[in-house]
C-alpha cells in the first residue's frame, strides 16, 4: 500500500524534453519552483501522487559498472546528498531526451520532485518522483462582469490524467529500490517500453503481484494452447479449467501448487501436461518456478477479464459460461449442416 497522506513535496523543478529524433529542443531549468499557495500545492501533490495506489512494484535492473550515467545512479546521488537534486534532475532530463528518438514519442514538460515522509507498505521514507506531461486538454473559462459574461478557451493539463510517472522510494536500495510506475500512453507498440525500459531501465519486482500474474498467464496459455479441440479436449473442458482457476485465485489468500493441482487438475494426464507446459513457459520467460506465494488481489482483478470463459460463435453470438458446464451440450445438425450449443437453465433474467 502506498500512502501520501502525510507526505510533503519539498523540491520541485520542471524541464522541457522534446523529441530528439525530430530535432525538438531540450530546455533545462536552472531554478526550482517554489509553491507558496496551499491550494496550488495540494492540487499539484494530488495530480502527481494519486495514480500510485496499487501493489505493482518495479526495481532498477542490475547495474552495469561500466555505465554510470543512468537514472539509478543519479537517484542514488540525490538520496546520498540532497544538494545534488538540481544537477541530477538535469542529467536525468538529458538521459530522457537521448531516449526520445522514436517519431511517435511526444515532447512535454518533465518534472523532478522530492517527497518527504512517504508511506510504502508500512515503511516511512523519502522518495523521488519523475513525471512527464505529453497531452494537453482544451478548457473553457467563463468570466462574469457585473451582469454580463465572457467566455474563452485555453490549453492546460488535466490533473486527473497523469501521462507518465514513476516514484522511487528510498527503501530496498541494494535490490534496485522499490519503484511505482504509471504510463497511460503506452498503447503505441513501437514505443510501449520507452518509459519503463529505455529510460528507467527497470523490471517488475518479484512480489505477490509478479508471481500471481505469471501463474495466471500460465493457466491462460495452457488452456489456449494445450486444452484445445485439436488435442481432443472439448471447449467445455477448456472453459471449466479457466473458471476453476479463476475461482481458485479469487477465493484464496495464498497459493500452493499441491492444493492447486488437487483442486483444478484431478486427472493425472492433465496434471502432467500442465507441469510440462509450465516448465516450458518458465524457460521461455526466464522465470523461476515458485510453488507457494501470497495471492495479489490486484493481479487477479487485472487479469480476470482475460480468464473469462467465452464461446465466440462466428460473429453472431458470444456465450459466457460462469459455471455448471454440465448444463452445456454441443452438437451438430446434419440437416442444416451447422454446429449448435444447447443450454439448460431454471430461471432467466433480461439484464441491460
Amino acid at each position: 500500500m502506498i500512502d501520501f497522506t502525510r507526505s510533503e513535496l519539498t523540491r520541485f523543478v520542471i524541464h522541457y524534453v522534446g523529441n530528439k529524433g525530430l530535432g525538438e529542443e531540450l530546455t533545462i531549468s536552472e531554478k526550482e519552483i517554489k509553491i507558496s499557495d496551499d491550494f496550488l500545492k495540494d492540487t499539484v501533490m494530488r495530480y502527481l501522487t494519486s495514480p500510485f495506489k496499487m501493489d505493482i512494484y518495479y526495481q532498477f535492473k542490475s547495474k552495469n559498472e561500466m555505465h554510470y550515467h543512468d537514472v539509478q545512479s543519479y537517484i542514488t546521488d540525490v538520496f546520498t546528498s540532497e544538494n545534488k537534486f538540481i544537477d541530477s534532475s538535469k542529467h536525468i532530463a538529458e538521459h530522457l531526451y537521448n531516449q526520445s528518438m522514436h517519431p511517435k514519442i511526444k515532447g512535454g514538460e518533465f518534472y523532478t520532485c522530492y517527497f518527504k515522509d512517504c508511506n510504502v507498505d508500512g515503511v516511512i521514507c523519502d522518495a523521488i518522483g519523475l513525471f512527464k506531461t505529453e497531452n494537453k486538454d482544451t478548457y473553457l473559462k467563463v468570466f462574469q462582469h457585473m451582469d454580463n459574461f465572457d467566455i474563452e478557451c485555453d490549453n492546460g493539463i488535466n490533473i486527473n490524467k497523469l501521462d507518465k510517472g514513476c516514484i522511487i522510494f528510498n527503501t530496498e536500495g541494494e535490490q534496485g529500490y522499490k519503484i511505482s510506475i504509471v504510463d497511460t500512453s503506452n498503447r503505441i507498440a513501437d514505443c510501449a517500453f520507452y518509459w519503463v525500459e529505455d529510460f528507467l531501465n527497470t523490471k517488475m519486482k518479484e512480489n505477490a503481484y509478479f508471481h500471481t500474474s505469471n501463474f495466471i498467464d500460465t493457466c491462460k496459455g495452457f488452456c489456449e494452447e494445450v486444452l484445445t479441440e485439436g488435442n481432443n479436449v472439448t471447449k467445455q473442458d477448456q472453459m471449466m479449467m479457466l473458471n476453476k482457476s479463476t475461482s481458485f485465485f479469487k477465493e484464496k489468500d495464498k497459493f500452493d501448487i499441491k492444493e492447486f493441482e488437487k483442486e483444478i487438475l484431478p486427472q493425472a494426464e492433465i496434471k502432467e501436461a500442465f507441469r510440462e507446459y509450465r516448465q516450458t513457459y518458465n524457460d521461455k520467460m526466464d522465470l523461476t518456478a515458485i510453488d507457494d506465494f501470497d495471492i495479489s488481489p490486484t493481479a487477479v482483478k487485472k487479469n480476470q477479464k482475460f480468464m473469462k470463459s467465452v464461446v465466440k460463435l462466428d460473429k453472431n453470438f458470444h456465450i459466457y459460461v460462469h459455471g455448471r458446464h454440465d448444463y452445456v451440450e454441443k452438437g451438430y445438425d446434419e440437416e442444416k449442416g451447422l454446429k449448435f450449443y444447447k443450454l439448460f437453465y431454471t430461471n432467466e433474467d433480461f439484464g441491460n
